[in-house]
């Protein structure tokens, strides 16, 4: 969906420091990160499931292959990175406690993580505690993820992502709706992102 990949572009480009070392988790041959001219990088781990996809990335210094389903560990070593994306793909961790606990080894202290999801899946690979939720569960379940680790700070949950072109806030989401329908070329899909930080200190 354009509009979805749209607002996650721009979310990337506000919530992701310039000159940062980022890894983008289950990805495959575009991390819809911001061009290079809108946001400067300083490298970029990929991480997915098909080689070949992987290779056709064109941000990505380097990748690695690997199931984290069965082998949760993150292919970095301890503060390596400064921001954590994943696109669509939470719904299909079976093991997300130790991974978002990875999540928290690789991450630096104030780097970011980008969760994002919208009402499509994959149902037969989702894990059934997703299938049964609502959005709105599943923001909290995810919100949930990162709670389990201490040392993230409370994850913000964004619905939407203002972007340029879209009518001014005053006249409403119905507005914005509609503008965006025209736009895009149908009724977006919805859109959801939780994100949280690496506290500089570990809550003990």
């Amino acid at each position: 969906d354009d509009c979805f990949l749209a607002q996650l572009t721009e979310l990337y480009r506000t919530r992701i420091r310039p000159n940062s070392d980022v890894i983008d988790l289950c990805s495959a041959f575009d991390s819809h990160l911001p061009a290079e001219k809108d946001l400067r990088l300083n490298s970029v781990v990929g991480h997915g499931m098909n080689e070949e996809e992987l290779r056709a990335n064109p941000r990505f210094n380097r990748y690695y292959v690997r199931d984290h389903n069965e082998d949760p560990r993150i292919d970095l070593p301890n503060n390596a990175v400064d921001a954590v994306i994943m696109c669509v793909s939470i719904q299909y961790m079976a093991r997300p406690e130790e991974l978002f606990e990875e999540i928290f080894r690789v991450l630096r202290p104030g780097g970011v993580v980008i969760i994002s999801f919208s009402n499509r899946m994959f149902y037969s690979k989702a894990i059934a505690k997703w299938r049964d939720l609502t959005d709105d569960g599943r923001a909290e379940l995810i919100s949930d993820y990162f709670r389990n680790v201490k040392g993230f700070t409370e994850p913000d949950v964004v619905r939407t992502v203002p972007l340029p072109g879209d009518p001014p806030r005053a006249l409403g989401s119905v507005a914005q709706q509609l503008s965006r329908a025209v736009r895009f070329g149908g009724v977006p899909d919805p859109f959801t992102a939780v994100v949280a930080h690496r506290n500089f200190k570990r809550v003990a």
